[in-house]
């Protein structure tokens, strides 16, 4: 059983861009194997998404395409050691 490890990255750092490499690039060494990554980007307005297409950087020159058909995310503690990230519907917020 693969470990689910979720790799969280840009956000409103002024190193936004730099974290996105990154993280990208540390997505690409972990061992497949092992670990299910779950890519998370952040937006500066700090919106998570999650999608297909998060963890490809060639992805990010578009990056208005990217978010659009991405899906936006919450994390939630469940209270017992346990995040989960909640989906949301575009639209319905």
């Amino acid at each position: 059983m693969k470990i689910k490890l979720a790799v969280m990255f840009g956000g409103r750092s002024v190193e936004h861009e730099i974290s996105v490499i990154s993280a990208i690039q540390a997505i690409h060494a972990v061992d497949k194997d092992k670990y299910d990554v779950i890519p998370i980007y952040i937006t500066k307005n700090n919106e998570m998404y999650v999608g297909e297409h998060i963890g490809e950087i060639e992805a990010y020159k578009n990056i208005n395409a990217l978010i659009a058909e991405s899906t936006r995310v919450n994390l939630v503690n469940d209270g017992d050691r346990q995040i989960s990230a909640q989906g949301f519907c575009k639209g319905c917020y």
